[in-house]
C-alpha cells in the first residue's frame, strides 16, 4: 500500500506541490497579504524546490510552478484590477506581467536556500534565507514604481510582531516570513526523512588520509535541536507585545493633547445639481468647523490655471473659518515652479494646507500609478517637509503649557495615496511627525484597503498617526497608527473625531527612520554573521580541548566504506537526500 508521504514526496510532488502552492497563493498574495498564508506558501515552495532541483527536468518543473503561482496571484487581484487602466485587456495583461515577475523573483530567492547546507554551519541554514528574502524584497520595493504593492510582504496577521515596525520596518517583517518558512520546511523534511544520520553535505566522498581532523556526523536529533531553539527564539520575539501592547492614546489626559481631525467626503452630486466640486467641498467642510484639521480626498479640485487656484484657495480661507484645511488638486506645472524635470504640458497632483492666513504648506505626489497617471502627471522630487501647527489652550494656565503664550505645537507632514507604498517615504525627515495626512482616491474597495494598510505601516514605522481619506465610491477612511488598525468607514460621508497626541511629544525619530535601510540590513545580516562566527569559534575551542587528535588510516578507510554504503542506501530509499539539502 502506497503511503501518504510516498505519494506527496516521491511519486507525485510535481502535481501536489504546484496545486497546493496555487491554492495558498490565492489567499497569500491578495491585495492585503496576511502573514500565516504567506509563510505557508513560502514554506511549501521551499520544500518543493528541495525535492525538484536534484531530479531530472528540475528547471522545467519549477517553471510550471512559477506559472501556477503567477496565475493564482492574478486571480486574487483580477477584480480590483480590471478597471485600473483604460481597457480590461490591458489591465489583465499588466497584472499578469507583474504577477509573473514577482513570482519569478520569489522563486529565484527561494532557490538560494540551496546554498545554506553547503556552508556547513547549522545557524546559516536558518538565517541565510531569511536575510536574502528580506534583502531582495527591500530592493524590489525601492526599484518598483508601486513600491511594496508588488512584493510578497504581509501587511496584516502579525499582531505579535507589530512592535518591530519602528525598529526594522518591512525588513523585519520579511525576515520573519523567511525564518518561519525555513522552520516549517525543516520540520517537514525531518518528518519525511525520519531519524537517520546525515553526513555533512559539503564533505568530499573520499577524505584525505593525511588529514588529521575527524569527519563529523550530524544526527537528525542535532538538527531538530537547532530547529527547536530557532523556533523558540521566534516565539520569544512576541513577548514585547504582551508587556507593552500598542493602545490608542486617550485624548483627554495629563499626558496627551486632544486633537480634533476630520475627513471631508461629500456625497455624490445629484443629477441636475449645478454646484461645482469646490462648492460642495466648502459646504461640507463648514459643517465640520469644530475640527482643528480637515482633509479633502485626493484630486478633489482641478485647476486649469494658476488664477483658478488662487481664487479657490482664497474662497477656502474666507468661507471655512477655524480648521486647517488640506485642499487637494491637480494642476498644470507652472513655469516658475522650478520643476525642470517636468515636460511641457504635464500636470501635478498636490495638497496645500490652508489656514486663516492663507496657504501655509504644500505637498506633491511622488509615486505615480504607472500608465494611468505617469503619462499625464509629473512626479515631485521634493522631499516631504514638516509643518508645525500651533494649538492655543482654552485655559491660559500652566496645565496646558508651563509658560506663556501657553501653546502646543503639532508637527504635520503629508503624502498622497501611492506615496505610502514606498518604505522610505519619510526617512528624510529630521524629526518625528505627530500626524501624517493621507488623501487618496481609489476605484475599488480592495485597492483602498491595500493603500490603507500601506499608510498604516508607514505610520507605525514612524511612530506616528495617519489621517487617511479615500474619495472613492468604496474607499476607506479613518485614523491608523498608535494602536488604531481599522478604518472608520467606507464610502462617502464626512466625519470628525478626537485623537490623543502624546504630550510632551517625543520628536526623536524611530530607529527605522533614523537608520533608513542601513540599520535593518546591518541587523538582519549580523544575525547570520554573528551566529556563524560563534559556531566556528565553538568548533575550534572543542577541537583544541580534544588536543587535535587525528584518526588512523584504518578508521579513515572505514569512513569511506560507510559513506559509500550510506549513499547507496539513500538511493534505494527514494528521495531522502533532496529534502536534507
Amino acid at each position: 500500500m502506497v503511503g501518504f508521504r510516498e505519494i506527496v514526496f516521491i511519486k507525485h510532488p510535481n502535481i501536489v506541490f504546484p496545486i497546493l502552492s496555487a491554492e495558498l497563493a490565492v489567499v497569500a498574495l491578495s491585495p492585503t497579504p496576511t502573514f500565516i498564508p504567506l509563510v505557508l506558501l513560502v514554506a511549501t515552495l521551499l520544500v518543493f524546490t528541495r525535492i525538484t532541483v536534484p531530479r531530472p527536468h528540475g528547471p522545467r518543473k519549477i517553471f510550471w510552478a512559477v506559472m501556477s503561482v503567477s496565475f493564482a496571484s492574478t486571480l486574487s487581484h483580477i477584480m480590483p484590477s480590471v478597471d485600473a487602466l483604460s481597457s480590461t485587456a490591458s489591465s489583465i495583461a499588466s497584472l499578469w506581467l507583474i504577477s509573473s515577475l514577482s513570482s519569478s523573483i520569489a522563486f529565484f530567492t527561494i532557490l538560494s536556500d540551496r546554498i545554506s547546507p553547503r556552508l556547513g554551519i547549522p545557524w546559516a541554514r536558518f538565517t541565510l534565507f531569511p536575510a536574502l528574502w528580506a534583502t531582495v524584497w527591500q530592493m524590489v520595493s525601492h526599484a518598483s514604481p508601486v513600491g511594496n504593492l508588488v512584493t510578497w510582504t504581509p501587511v496584516a496577521g502579525f499582531a505579535g510582531y507589530e512592535w518591530m515596525r519602528p525598529l526594522l520596518g518591512t525588513w523585519g517583517i520579511n525576515w520573519l516570513v523567511g525564518a518561519y518558512a525555513i522552520v516549517i520546511a525543516e520540520l517537514v523534511g525531518a518528518w519525511f526523512i525520519g531519524p537517520v544520520e546525515e553526513f555533512e553535505p559539503h564533505d568530499t566522498l573520499i577524505p584525505s588520509i593525511g588529514n588529521s581532523e575527524p569527519r563529523s556526523l550530524k544526527p537528525a536529533t542535532l538538527q531538530s535541536h537547532h530547529t527547536f531553539f530557532f523556533s523558540a527564539a521566534l516565539l520569544a520575539l512576541t513577548a514585547p507585545s504582551f508587556f507593552s501592547p500598542a493602545l490608542p492614546i486617550l485624548p483627554w489626559s495629563t499626558s496627551s493633547t486632544p486633537l480634533s481631525i476630520g475627513c471631508v467626503l461629500p456625497h455624490p452630486s445629484l443629477p441636475g445639481d449645478g454646484s461645482s466640486p469646490l462648492d460642495r467641498f466648502i459646504a461640507e467642510s463648514r459643517h465640520l468647523t469644530g475640527a482643528r484639521i480637515l482633509l479633502w480626498p485626493e484630486g478633489a479640485l482641478r485647476f486649469e490655471t494658476s488664477v483658478q487656484r488662487e481664487e479657490a484657495l482664497e474662497r477656502v480661507r474666507q468661507e471655512i473659518q477655524g480648521p486647517l484645511v488640506g485642499v487637494t488638486f491637480t494642476e498644470p506645472v507652472p513655469h516658475d515652479a522650478g520643476w525642470g524635470h517636468a515636460r511641457e504640458g504635464k500636470w501635478r497632483n498636490g495638497l496645500v494646507l490652508v489656514g486663516s492666513d492663507g496657504p501655509v504648506a504644500e505637498f506633491y505626489k511622488h509615486n505615480l500609478v504607472p500608465i494611468a497617471e505617469s503619462f499625464s502627471l509629473t512626479e515631485s522630487r521634493r522631499e516631504p517637509e514638516l509643518y508645525e501647527l500651533e494649538l492655543h489652550g482654552t485655559n491660559k494656565n500652566k496645565k496646558w503649557t508651563p509658560a506663556p503664550p501657553y501653546e502646543r505645537t503639532i508637527s504635520l507632514t503629508a503624502a498622497i495615496c501611492l506615496d505610502f507604498s514606498s518604505p522610505s517615504m519619510f526617512s528624510s525627515l529630521e524629526s518625528r511627525p505627530a500626524l501624517i495626512l493621507a488623501p487618496a482616491h481609489t476605484w475599488h474597495r480592495d485597492v483602498s484597503m491595500a493603500m490603507w494598510e500601506q499608510a498604516r505601516a508607514r505610520a507605525e514605522e514612524t511612530g506616528s498617526m495617519v489621517l487617511f481619506c479615500d474619495g472613492g465610491a468604496q474607499g476607506a477612511s479613518g485614523v491608523a497608527g498608535q494602536g488604531m488598525r481599522e478604518p472608520s468607514q467606507f464610502g462617502s460621508g464626512s466625519w470628525m473625531r478626537f485623537v490623543g497626541v502624546q504630550w510632551p511629544f517625543n520628536q526623536r525619530r524611530t530607529p527605522y527612520m533614523w537608520g533608513g535601510g542601513t540599520l535593518p540590513a546591518t541587523i538582519v545580516w549580523s544575525l547570520l554573521g554573528a551566529g556563524w562566527a560563534a559556531q566556528i569559534l565553538t568548533l575550534r575551542l572543542t577541537r583544541g580541548a580534544n588536543g587535535g587528535t587525528g584518526t588512523t588510516v584504518t578508521t579513515r578507510l572505514r569512513d569511506v566504506f560507510d559513506r559509500v554504503r550510506a549513499r547507496i542506501g539513500r538511493r534505494g530509499q527514494g528521495e531522502r537526500q533532496p529534502l536534507l539539502l
